[in-house]
């Protein structure tokens, strides 16, 4: 199970580097190549935010799985020591 958490893990993070790349070169390109040069159109910052949030998400996910995984792990540690005392 652990090699199975550990491979998700992999995957979320590099969903939400490639998330976060791609809404910075979207911004990149929009701004330095797109006429009129330096403005972003709108549909451009409405894809650029759905990249940013989906990485923000990605991670939010897997650091709050993460914790309460960990706090789960510990309850059933302390109730295997009461029981075996």
């Amino acid at each position: 199970m652990n090699e199975q958490m550990h491979d998700m893990t992999k995957i979320q993070t590099r969903l939400a580097i490639a998330s976060f790349s791609t809404g910075v070169l979207i911004a990149c390109v929009c701004i330095f190549f797109i006429d009129p040069i330096g403005e972003i159109a709108n549909s451009a910052i409405s894809i650029v935010s759905e990249f940013l949030v989906l990485c923000g998400a990605l991670l939010g996910i897997k650091t709050s799985f993460d914790i309460k995984l960990k706090k789960f792990q510990n309850e059933i540690d302390n109730l295997r020591k009461n029981e075996s005392e």
